[in-house]
């Protein structure tokens, strides 16, 4: 039987990637979830690392490496996913639900509820809640595609050309087999 662990919640973290606004389904209908990864500062490596030697876990599950050394910690939850729910409820700094979702480079604060895994003796630590501390401009709703004005090419005046292709007949098409 697998063993549940009180749920806590982090400091501050920052997000990696996340997948909130809507089921994550790249692996199928049946394994769709909400995810968020951040990344483990020294507090939450020590509170991992405290859970996992109290709970005799042999290996925290989502805990990896990036390719500049720095871990990650991927949580899931298929609550509202179950549920229907399109997005996962996230709340804001006040504490108030909002519609918003985190993403990359934003900041959050986790409540996460470990549980050893009867199966294998891992320790798989699920997501419980979203606060979002800070959002990050996105560059996408800037209005400039992500780009800063330079010298140079100036389009607001420029017409495309016309085009130059001659109008067909449909009866000069003839039997052209399409």
């Amino acid at each position: 039987m697998s063993t549940k662990i009180n749920p806590f919640t982090t400091e501050t973290l920052q997000v990696r990637w996340a997948h909130l606004h809507a089921p994550d389904n790249k692996f199928g209908e049946d394994a769709s979830n909400h995810n968020i990864t951040v990344v483990v500062d020294a507090q939450l490596q020590t509170q991992l690392d405290t859970l996992q030697k109290e709970n005799g876990a042999k290996k925290i599950n989502g805990l990896r490496e990036d390719e500049d050394g720095i871990t990650l910690l991927k949580a899931k939850s298929k609550v509202f996913v179950k549920k229907g729910t399109a997005a996962f409820p996230c709340r804001d700094a006040k504490a108030e639900m909002t519609e918003a979702t985190p993403f990359g480079g934003d900041t959050v604060r986790l409540r996460l509820a470990p549980m050893v895994l009867s199966r294998d003796n891992s320790m798989s630590v699920f997501l419980n809640g979203v606060q979002i501390i800070e959002k990050k401009p996105y560059e996408g709703d800037t209005g400039s595609g992500g780009f800063e004005a330079t010298d140079g090419f100036d389009g607001t005046t420029y017409e495309a050309p016309k085009s130059t292709t001659p109008a067909v007949d449909e009866e000069d098409m003839g039997d052209i087999p399409f």
